[in-house]
């Protein structure tokens, strides 16, 4: 059985979430990629003829009008990711591909989510200060964090989450009173997946930090996520 398009999942060899998600949906074309797959012989990327995309999955080979998206959850290639490569090697062969999966997605004509920055593959891998700076630039409360002064005189430390928000396109997972401040974090940086913890809930919430991963484990977000790919996994008899 062959498939008119593939959803590929690209993550890290550890992700679990990700290996789960690609087996469940595997006859509807998703399929996982890894920093491993890219030793495989036969990848090609120009960047001057984007159409001429090979990508290697496994066994399979990809041609660029059979990917009908991908589903990025990889930040970077770690030294980790490739036991594969001589120890003296992996830093820079980590280095190097991450470049190329970053040439990879941003010569891409489908939907890719998130699409990369140049500082993370799977979009804003941003730090709590800053996603907190954003939400207080767009009007709303945020948890302060005491400075490193305060710390030293043993002041309390930041609280742990008590809701976990998540926004997947359009639809919003969670405490949906939030919709509204979870709708305006995502789209300020042009992401479609985005989960974020909460000091509090409704009205009292203060945000903590938020990161481009979501947790795909959930049906309900794993459901979401594969609506984003409208021309995902069609099946050719």
């Amino acid at each position: 059985m062959a498939h008119a398009s593939v959803l590929l999942i690209l993550a890290d060899p550890f992700d679990a979430e990700a290996r789960a998600f690609a087996a469940v949906h595997a006859a509807t074309g998703v399929l996982r990629l890894t920093p491993r797959d890219l030793s495989r012989e036969g990848w090609r990327l120009h960047l001057e003829d984007p159409k001429s995309v090979i990508a290697v999955c496994g066994e399979q080979r990809i041609g660029s009008g059979e990917i009908g998206g991908v589903l990025t959850r990889l930040s970077h290639v770690a030294e980790e990711h490739i036991p594969h490569i001589a120890a003296e090697d992996r830093a820079y062969v980590a280095c190097e591909m991450t470049a190329f999966f970053l040439a990879f997605l941003k010569g891409l004509a489908c939907r890719v989510s998130n699409r990369p920055t140049l500082q993370c593959l799977c979009g804003p891998m941003w730090s709590p200060e800053r996603w907190r700076r954003l939400a207080r630039d767009l009007g709303f409360a945020v948890q302060s964090w005491p400075t490193l002064a305060a710390l030293s005189e043993e002041a309390p430390r930041p609280k742990s989450p008590q809701t976990v928000v998540t926004v997947v396109g359009g639809t919003v997972f969670g405490d949906t009173r939030l919709g509204p401040l979870v709708q305006a974090l995502a789209h300020a940086p042009g992401v479609d997946m985005l989960q974020m913890e909460f000091d509090g809930d409704g009205s009292n919430a203060t945000l903590l930090r938020a990161r481009p991963l979501v947790k795909l484990g959930e049906a309900e977000i794993a459901a979401a996520a594969l609506t984003l790919f409208e021309t995902r996994a069609r099946h050719i008899a």
